[in-house]
């Protein structure tokens, strides 16, 4: 019995998840050492910022502090645009 292989989920590179795509604007804070690592390959022209702006398309934050969680994304949320994409780990 032959079974047919598929391409799932699971192969799917991690920054195309994340919905990053050429020329995306990168907000990342507090992010493991290896986080740039496991995102390759990234889209062409994908920018990594040190401050969230107006620009700012995707914002992944790592926290384990509800407070300060809380705190940071109410910030965040007033300076990005409102189709932003954030990821919370």
């Amino acid at each position: 019995m032959k079974v047919a292989l598929t391409s799932g989920y699971s192969d799917t590179p991690l920054a195309k998840k994340l919905g990053i795509r050429e020329c995306s604007f990168m907000l990342v804070s507090g992010a493991p050492a290896d986080y740039r690592k496991l995102l390759q390959p990234l889209p062409c022209g994908a920018i990594f910022e040190d401050k969230p702006g107006a620009g700012t398309d995707i914002a992944h934050v790592f926290d384990t502090e509800q407070q300060e969680l809380t705190k940071f994304l109410g910030a965040l949320r007033k300076k990005l645009k409102p189709e932003a994409i954030e990821w919370i780990s």
